[in-house]
């Protein structure tokens, strides 16, 4: 497991590369995880049809004991208050900055991809 310097935690080579195999994952650096738009919103979705952040965090092939085990419950959070300020765009697209570019997830065409079948 890698690192922890202060509250935020520092990957090591290993777990970046486990990172960048996930269809779920858009980018990866030693300090940070970007999420795939379509990951966002299949969650979001799953968390209001029941399932838990972790059971999400789990299907969609993320060890918690990398990422930790209270990622979950916070991207969740934070996806949700997304989606419910700017509905299934806000997921979609890129939201930093207001010249950013978009993200959209025009390559989404079936969310089934993003969790793994086996848990």
């Amino acid at each position: 497991m890698g690192k922890k310097r202060g509250c935020s935690k520092i990957f090591s080579e290993h777990e970046m590369k486990q990172f960048e195999s996930n269809p779920n994952v858009q980018h990866v650096t030693d300090k940070s995880i970007t999420y795939a738009p379509a990951l966002k919103l299949a969650a979001v979705q799953a968390y209001l049809s029941g399932q838990t952040p972790m059971e999400i965090f789990l299907r969609a092939g993320f060890d918690v004991d990398v990422i930790g085990h209270e990622k979950p419950k916070y991207c969740l959070k934070r996806w949700r208050n997304t989606y419910t300020t700017h509905g299934e765009t806000g997921l979609l697209e890129e939201q930093r900055g207001k010249g950013s570019m978009d993200y959209c997830a025009n390559s989404i065409s079936n969310n089934s991809i993003l969790f793994e079948t086996t848990c």
